[in-house]
């Protein structure tokens, strides 16, 4: 089997509620040792697991991420997007999100676009939380935000760091090198493996997204990626395990 990590794209979005703690227990019930999730800050400055900017789409709820606390947030009903998941999942902190995901190998934490002032807030908690428990090995730290890359680089020098794109023109692996990244993250739909190769020759280790079929799995084989975030992770284990 080749040397290739399947990471669960927000836990495993496509076969459980997205970002939350039932979606990280169920992606280390599949065997997975590698998640991707993503950070907005709540109203009380405190960092949460939630793609979008606002609540409306995997909520009942609906509003800005920003116009809530924590505790607010994680009151509300998560299974927008699955409605018959059989019990009430909120919206986790990052904390609680990382003490779900134990011990797994490979933690990607995203950093998603929102106010310049509150992405930087949201990078200073997510590093200092990474630091307080000692994550920093297994953890990478991504952003389709140069800005935010570039802060990680500022103040985590030593942080595993990834810039998110298409990658479908060469000034992306331009700015990933200038920003001192160890990661690219490149559409599987808009990159080639002229790409790939590029980005492996300067050293950096190559996720691609999104892997949800056989045939995307075959494509990010091979052109030798190192990874792939997957939404339904549980459809390409077997396959990858047979290759």
């Amino acid at each position: 089997m080749p040397d290739f990590q399947l990471i669960g794209h927000r836990g495993a979005r496509g076969e459980v509620p997205e970002n939350t703690i039932a979606g990280f227990h169920y992606a280390r019930r599949l065997g997975l040792d590698a998640v991707e999730l993503d950070v907005h800050m709540s109203r009380d400055n405190v960092p949460m697991v939630i793609h979008d900017a606002t609540v409306d789409r995997t909520t009942t709820s609906s509003g800005p991420v920003a116009d809530y606390t924590a505790r607010e947030l994680a009151e509300m009903d998560a299974r927008a997007t699955f409605p018959d998941w059989p019990e009430k999942v909120g919206i986790p902190t990052l904390d609680q999100a990382l003490d779900a995901l134990g011990d797994i190998a490979f933690i990607q934490i995203e950093i998603k676009k929102d106010t310049e002032e509150r992405m930087q807030a949201a990078l200073e908690a997510v590093l200092d939380i990474v630091k307080q428990r000692r994550l920093s090995p297994r953890v990478t730290i991504s952003s389709f935000e140069q800005a935010v890359v570039q802060e990680v680089a500022r103040l985590a020098p030593e942080q595993s760091r990834a810039y998110i794109g298409d990658f479908d023109d060469p000034r992306y692996l331009q700015t990933a090198l200038e920003l001192g990244c160890n990661q690219v993250d490149m559409s599987l739909e808009r990159t080639s493996k002229e790409m790939v190769d590029r980005a492996h020759r300067e050293g950096l280790r190559v996720v691609g997204f999104q892997c949800n079929s056989v045939d995307t799995l075959r494509r990010a084989l091979e052109w030798g990626i190192d990874g792939a975030t997957s939404d339904v992770p549980s459809s390409i284990l077997p396959h990858l395990t047979r290759t």
